[in-house]
């Protein structure tokens, strides 16, 4: 009953690690999220400049256009590099923590199996005490049934050719 009573403890915290990582999970994506937006308006400022620049460009700013693209695709691409760094981290720690809680779960599951069988063995086992027990009570009884019913009818049978014998014989 302790084992089970444990079992049930450790899948409620299993329960309750799982919700963790997954409310963690969805806070980390939210955060990612929000990273890719500012990214993604940074560039998007720096190339409405650039266009706003080629616009009123002349042979003298080409130059710098182009240096500012290539600093807004840079910064760009290094957003995009960490933050799928940051998810294949993400994702590698929790492949791990649900390999580690899975294992888990199968010691769990093989110790609630173990704690089963073993309390079905014991109750195997007094059945079995109890059936021997009334068998040999029931022995008991139809024996001394047995000599209760013969014992009198003996004594009555011999009396009676006692009797004969005496007056008749």
């Amino acid at each position: 009953m302790t084992q089970l009573n444990q079992t049930i403890a450790e899948l409620r915290n299993y329960q309750g690690t799982q919700i963790q990582l997954q409310a963690t999970a969805k806070t980390s994506l939210d955060q990612q999220l929000r990273q890719i937006e500012q990214t993604a308006q940074q560039v998007n400022q720096q190339f409405q400049t650039t266009l706003n620049n080629l616009d009123s460009s002349n042979a003298n700013s080409q130059p710098q256009l182009k240096q500012t693209l290539q600093s807004a695709y840079a910064t760009f691409q290094k957003q995009t590099n960490l933050i799928s760094q940051e998810n294949l981290t993400a994702l590698k720690r929790i492949q791990t923590e649900q390999g580690q809680n899975n294992q888990r779960l199968s010691q769990l599951s093989d110790q609630v199996n173990q704690a089963i069988q073993e309390t079905l063995a014991q109750v195997a086992n007094q059945v079995e005490q109890q059936l021997q027990t009334t068998k040999r009570r029931f022995s008991w009884y139809e024996i001394k049934n047995y000599l209760l019913a013969v014992i009198p009818t003996g004594i009555l049978t011999g009396l009676i050719f006692w009797l004969l014998i005496r007056y008749f014989g």
